[in-house]
């Protein structure tokens, strides 16, 4: 054989090979579904079962978890009042419901829940503790102080409770206070921007403008980009007699984004 028709022959054959490789990577990796883990299948049948038997309370149970976790939090609760109607004392599942309702926004519903928890249980730290925080998002901030606390005296360890408890008392112009929560927090959380910036506020609200300015700088650096850290920022060096950097931090401020600035820049 000449040399163009071998060449024609190997560039075949290297064709097949090819060909015969890729197929056999296929059938053995390609059409491979993926597999499901156990609770998958485990919520997978539990919804096949609810087709057959809508009565099935446990069943019902394990899609409310599979429904927890998927994200799909209404229907979490749609199962949780379906046994709570069999089960209407269920602190567990009530502590649940309140769970997602929460997650879901319904701060009211989620206090009535975990209301009823502290009915059977006083003593519950976590109730008070979520109770509070849908409280401070629904600007019933004493209401949150007095549940936070409540969670602190059941001996909760959760840090982020004096964060939470900090930012409603600064509502109610419990500065000293706030700056003590704050301080709790940040011994934990060291780089706590928000910690940082509203403790700031707090400084300055209670005539210590020159803890403020410390806060905010540390702000800053951890977020060079947060326009309200400057704009707050200005008025603690307005409270040290810094003209010049009060000006110009409202001016960062204003040109970061935070048009509210803008208001005080015409007066400088």
């Amino acid at each position: 054989m000449d040399t163009f028709t071998i060449t024609i022959i190997m560039i075949l054959v290297i064709g097949a090979i090819v060909f015969f490789i890729t197929m056999l990577y296929k059938n053995t990796f390609g059409n491979k579904k993926p597999q499901l883990s156990y609770n998958e299948r485990v919520f997978l049948q539990a919804n096949l079962d609810l087709e057959l038997d809508k009565d099935d309370l446990s069943d019902r149970y394990v899609r409310a978890g599979g429904r927890e976790k998927k994200k799909d939090f209404k229907g979490a609760i749609e199962d949780i009042n379906v046994i709570l109607q069999h089960d209407s004392n269920n602190s567990g599942l009530i502590f649940k419901r309140g769970l997602n309702k929460f997650k879901v926004s319904d701060f009211k519903g989620a206090i009535a829940d975990f209301s009823e928890v502290l009915k059977s249980d006083p003593t519950d730290k976590y109730s008070f503790y979520y109770k509070g925080i849908a409280n401070l998002r629904l600007s019933n901030f004493r209401n949150a102080i007095n549940d936070f606390t409540s969670a602190v005296t059941m001996g909760i360890s959760e840090k982020e409770l004096y964060f939470h408890r900090g930012l409603a008392e600064m509502e109610v112009d419990k500065y000293n206070e706030a700056i003590d929560d704050f301080n709790i927090y940040l011994a934990e959380h060291p780089n706590a921007l928000e910690a940082f910036f509203n403790r700031g506020i707090a400084y300055n609200k209670n005539g210590n403008p020159k803890f403020a300015l410390q806060d905010f700088n540390k702000a800053i650096d951890l977020n060079p980009n947060h326009e309200r850290a400057y704009f707050e920022r200005a008025f603690a060096k307005k409270n040290l007699n810094d003209t010049i950097g009060y000006s110009n931090d409202l001016k960062t401020s204003y040109n970061k984004g935070y048009l509210h600035a803008y208001h005080f820049l015409k007066e400088t």
